[in-house]
This record gives C-alpha cells, structure tokens and sequence, in this order.
C-alpha cells in the first residue's frame, strides 16, 4: 500500500475555490474526484508531479452546471469551476480550460505527459456543435 499515485474516488470533498473565477457564488464546492492525469514538471533540476483532477459536474441553482477541476504541483492547488449548459459541456469547459492553463504553464516550465508534450486535453469545439444533426433520426438538434 505504498503506492501514492492514485487517489480513492468517491469521496466528496469541500473546497474553497480560487476567489478570481468563482462565478458559482458559492464559498465551498463540491469535490468529487471522477478523473486524474498525472504529468511530470521539471522544476530546479527535479522531476515533479503536476496532478489534473476532475470533480463530478454539479448544478448551480438559477446558473447551469458546473465542473470543478485542480491542478495540484510543488504542494500548490488552483480549484476553478468551469461552467457549461449541461454536465457534458461543464466537462468539456474544464478540459478546455485546463488546456489553456497548462499550455500557458509550459512557457514557464518543462511539462511532459507519457513522454510528449501534448497533455491531451483538447479544445471545445465550435459554433458546429449548436447546430449538429442527431445521428438516430437525422433531425436538427439546435434550438
């Protein structure tokens, strides 16, 4: 049991998100951790972990929903949640966001997943996705 590079899933923690993109109104959100990726950083000439964590999406009452993400180095975390119309498009915000964040991070330090420099966490698509077709009856989704 002396591995630590994983974390038990389904716990829901309390959190204090960062103050500047809390758009929740909330002082604590909920914490649930579904996903994790681990990276390496190299900060002074040493190998760290840099940890990308995703919370369960929940709703905002009168807001829309939202995906708590962390990003966890050097003993530091930034809690934000991201904000979508759904829960999938609450995920899909925190991946994007998280995107933004490292790809801005990676300017500063040396950031590498499995060996790459891509960490895998992709854009949100565009205006494409309001207007897409149901692939069941092939009628127009957009509202």
């Amino acid at each position: 049991m002396g591995d630590t590079s994983y974390e038990v899933t389904g716990t829901v923690e309390m959190v204090k998100p960062m103050e500047a993109a809390n758009w929740t109104g909330m002082d604590l959100i909920p914490f649930e951790t579904i996903a994790e990726r681990f990276l390496d950083l190299e900060h002074e000439g040493h190998t760290a972990t840099l940890t990308v964590s995703f919370g369960k999406p929940f709703v905002v009452e009168g807001k829309g929903w939202a995906c708590p993400y962390r990003i966890s180095a050097l003993g530091r975390d930034h809690i934000t949640p991201a904000g979508g119309a759904d829960s999938v498009h609450a995920i899909q915000m925190a991946m994007h966001m998280v995107h933004n964040e490292l790809t801005g991070m990676a300017r500063h330090h040396k950031m590498t997943f499995l060996g790459t420099n891509d960490f895998g966490f992709g854009r949100v698509g565009g205006s494409d996705a309001a207007v897409a077709k149901c692939p069941v009856v092939g009628m127009s989704v957009s509202s």
